[in-house]
């Protein structure tokens, strides 16, 4: 199925080298866009928002550029997974580009890559860090192999932390400051993944108690914990809306929220199995829309419902997308990865989810050969047949059952991820870029696209 056929449909070669869409001198309406295919990506500029996705193999990480060049870091992915081992199958998209095979240090990887971004602003402070949720492929993991810190051998550099020893960060947000202990204690009964979560609590609070960092629970509903703090006056439009953490929604009224998941003293399970009064770890992920004009994103880790039970509580994506509404681009919702269930209306779907967000631009950070799930695509494409989509990783075998229609939707694979959008927020461009000769090299451009009201 995606064979030459399919490769042309997505407007690509053999090799997964997209066509370049723009040009070199300006595209609509006087819309600039002066990235060519072959070149390096150029510089970020005053003005401009960018949302790299940096593509290590492993899970996901993104690093925003906010038009005065308040910088800001989401999650750093470090799964340790080897190249088909435990459950996860990722054979397919690493015999393209193994970086476990080439001995890469993902925490490394994405320090080189954010130093880039910082020689283009002059900003050489991570403002803001954010970890959505407490798993490997989002904080990294930790292995007999992973080094001690160099500040102190109470925690490994696991990707989160390797990044917390070597950039200043203004401010870390997380689900869990100060305590950790919601729904459980953290560090001790997480389901198989507490020796990595105390690693993780154990750098943040060496951190602030010995490097003053500032670290602060997510606040949903919010406004004001992450602003732009160079020059904000001059970009009034660019906001960012805390919308959801631990099952705390905004309510989309002023800066109220409700809590929709059980309270810890009512927590029954781990949220293993599906009679569990107990939420499972994606489900408490943040979320968060950024703004900037008529540009709308939102970032939600891995918020999902995934069917594993019928208590309609547990499913916090579908509201979540009801109270964000309409937006330019959406980050995939754990990975592109959930089934969808049920029908109807207020049905607890991701399908449905994905029309209340109803994006023109959908980015899917892969890291598994079922990454995204082929009957997502489908059910997606259902409700949102105009959406253009790209994918850090794409495994041919995760494609066999797709329609012709779905996969000429695919406009950009294998690779770093930009979105840049134009001062003001009224344009904005996708380019794919090359992750493996670490020099952003353009590969794709998509666009230019308008931001809708």
């Amino acid at each position: 199925m995606i064979a030459a056929a399919f490769l042309l449909l997505c407007g690509c070669d053999s090799k997964g080298v997209g066509i370049d869409n723009g040009s070199s001198s300006g595209g609509k309406d006087g819309h600039d866009q002066s990235a060519s295919v072959g070149k390096a990506i150029t510089p970020w500029k005053t003005g401009q928002l960018d949302l790299h996705f940096i593509n290590t193999t492993s899970g996901e990480c993104v690093f925003v550029i906010f038009p005065d060049g308040t910088q800001m870091l989401v999650d750093a992915a470090g799964a340790m997974t080897p190249t088909g081992g435990g459950s996860v199958t990722n054979t397919e998209i690493r015999s393209r580009w193994d970086p476990l095979a080439e001995g890469i240090h993902f925490g490394q990887f994405i320090e080189a890559y954010i130093r880039t971004c910082m020689e283009w602003t002059s900003n050489g402070t991570i403002d803001y860090a954010l970890l959505t949720h407490f798993h490997n492929d989002h904080f990294g993991g930790v292995t007999s192999s992973t080094p001690a810190s160099v500040n102190s051998p109470t925690y490994k550099q696991q990707s989160f932390a390797y990044l917390m020893d070597v950039f200043q960060i203004g401010k870390l947000m997380d689900r869990g400051y100060p305590d950790y202990d919601y729904p459980f204690d953290m560090a001790t009964k997480a389901v198989g993944n507490a020796g990595n979560c105390a690693n993780y609590i154990t750098a943040v609070k060496w951190h602030v108690a010995n490097k003053g960092l500032v670290a602060e629970q997510f606040r949903p509903g919010v406004t004001d914990q992450i602003i732009l703090n160079r020059s904000a006056s001059d970009y009034p439009t660019c906001v960012v809306r805390n919308i959801v953490s631990n099952g705390e929604l905004w309510t989309g009224t002023g800066t109220s929220t409700e809590k929709r998941f059980p309270a810890k003293a009512s927590i029954v399970g781990d949220g293993s199995a599906a009679g569990d009064i107990c939420p499972c770890e994606n489900a408490m992920s943040i979320g968060f829309k950024l703004s900037y004009g008529k540009f709308d994103a939102f970032l939600g880790g891995d918020l999902c419902y995934n069917g594993s039970s019928t208590l309609a509580w547990k499913d916090i994506e579908t509201p979540t997308a009801k109270v964000c509404g309409r937006v330019e681009v959406l980050k995939a919702d754990h990975h592109g990865v959930a089934k969808t269930h049920g029908t109807g209306e207020d049905a607890p779907t991701s399908a449905v989810a994905m029309k209340y967000f109803n994006p023109q631009v959908w980015v899917v950070n892969t890291w598994a050969d079922t990454q995204p799930r082929p009957d997502k695509l489908a059910s997606v494409s259902n409700y949102l047949p105009f959406m253009d989509i790209f994918i850090s990783n794409l495994a041919a075998s995760t494609y066999k059952g797709a329609s012709t229609v779905v996969a000429s939707r695919i406009k950009g694979y294998d690779g770093h991820i930009l979105v840049r959008v134009d001062e003001g927020g009224d344009w904005f461009n996708v380019y794919m870029l090359s992750d493996k000769d670490r020099k952003m090299t353009v590969q794709s451009v998509s666009g230019p696209y308008k931001s809708k009201e």
